[in-house]
């Protein structure tokens, strides 16, 4: 069967005119419920509706997207297969991306080549890239008001050089970042640069340095900070104290939410996807649960492409949903040599380096990012702030049907903005 190719904003207006004729709260009984008591679903209660303005990007910047969220899902997959043992993690694919975004307008030559190609930009300009960011940074940020979602850049760099005035040119037009000049020796200094972290999430990442040293060059940051309420939120009388089966093997008693909605769904032979709205449907939560006895890596998407799972199946249903209370922290410190994986000829090359107007010591680059995740019956918060430093030192029809999905072991989520998909974080949940 052939599947007309339908905008995501398009289907969730026609599914949600049909499911507001039905009664979608009502599910068949399932006898290995783990419940204390009996529980009858009750109809959710819908947030006021606000204004959502999708993101509109042009022709060379829906390519540009494309390549960007298979570079996404391939940069998770790294980080997931890499953690440590007993770890929950979550990225911000975005964040890093800005970040990334900023950086190239102080490469040239090979290391440029290298870092394009990484991300899968090879074909397009700094010009257009730019223009992308510029474009969707500020969508997202505007695309409802009713969610918050805000991004900021800032350019810390060492007194004792002169910054390259072009390159702070483009980031101050492009990304409207901050730039400062540092003495990275005062210890005041890392002060200076966590409050800003702070504010710029919302408290939640108050410490993303430890210390500075007179050595660095600059940290190119970029933080992002997410909030919203669900479309439907979670009853609290439903939410019980249930088994989880952690990675490990062990089991723990976990507040599970419980609800059921209208929503898109998947089933494979490898994972069950499904999405949850946030508030006016400007956001998507995704939830991905592995299959039991499938390689957890194989239920993670090359890259997450709404019409190609409509081409897979995905179908509109009635889901019986059961989902962790949660909150989660994670520092990955090592994502250039993840990058390197995904692009084993990636090198930086001194001599391609432009962001000061004369560096004659040899220069290491690292970069890393911290995050945040809560989710609970009313919505769900999420931040993250990324920091690339430098320092002289080497370094169809719609049938409804109903499903069931527990979220009871470990599974990927991510919040994607609805009408681009762009993925603002993707986490794993299981230890």
């Amino acid at each position: 069967m052939k599947y007309k190719k339908y905008n995501f904003l398009t289907l969730i207006i026609v599914f949600m005119s049909v499911m507001a004729t039905l009664c979608i709260w009502s599910c068949s009984n399932k006898d290995d419920l783990a419940i204390d008591e009996p529980y009858e679903p009750q109809p959710e209660e819908l947030v006021t509706r606000h204004s959502y303005t999708p993101v509109q990007l042009n022709e060379t910047q829906q390519a540009i997207n494309a390549k960007l969220q298979e570079f996404s899902w391939k940069l998770f997959k790294e980080v997931y297969t890499n953690r440590q043992p007993g770890t929950n993690l979550m990225i911000s694919p975005i964040s890093l991306e800005v970040d990334l975004g900023m950086f190239i307008n102080g490469l040239e030559g090979e290391t440029l080549k290298d870092v394009l190609k990484t991300m899968g930009l090879e074909n397009y300009t700094k010009e257009q890239i730019n223009d992308f960011f510029q474009t969707m940074m500020i969508g997202i940020e505007k695309a409802d008001e009713a969610a918050i979602f805000k991004s900021a850049n800032a350019f810390w760099y060492n007194q004792d050089k002169k910054a390259n005035s072009d390159f702070l040119s483009i980031i101050k037009e492009k990304y409207d970042a901050k730039a400062e000049a540092m003495d990275f020796g005062d210890p005041k200094t890392v002060d200076v640069i966590n409050a800003w972290c702070a504010e710029q999430t919302n408290g939640r990442i108050d410490k993303m340095l430890d210390f500075t040293v007179p050595a660095e060059l600059f940290h190119l940051m970029n933080a992002v900070y997410f909030k919203s309420r669900w479309a439907a939120v979670f009853s609290k009388e439903a939410t019980k104290v249930q088994p989880f089966y952690y990675a490990d093997g062990h089991t723990a008693d976990i507040a599970l939410m419980h609800t059921n909605y209208g929503t898109f769904y998947l089933d494979t032979d490898e994972y069950q996807l499904a999405t949850k709205s946030f508030v006016d449907g400007a956001f998507q939560f995704v939830m991905i649960l592995p299959k039991e006895g499938v390689d957890a890596t194989k239920a993670i998407p090359e890259i997450y492409n709404f019409e190609k799972y409509v081409n897979m199946g995905m179908k509109s249903v009635n889901l019986e949903l059961f989902l962790p209370k949660f909150t989660s922290d994670y520092t990955e410190n090592n994502l250039f040599n993840y990058l390197a994986n995904i692009n084993p000829t990636l090198k930086f090359l001194q001599d391609d380096m432009s962001f000061f107007e004369d560096i004659n010591e040899d220069t290491g680059l690292a970069a890393i990012q911290k995050t945040f995740f809560l989710v609970d019956e009313e919505g769900a918060e999420a931040a993250a702030v990324s920091d690339i430093m430098n320092v002289t030192a080497p370094g169809p029809s719609i049938q409804i049907e109903n499903a069931y999905m527990r979220l009871d072991r470990p599974f990927f989520y991510a919040i994607v903005e609805s009408n681009t998909q762009c993925p603002l974080f993707i986490g794993y949940y299981g230890n």
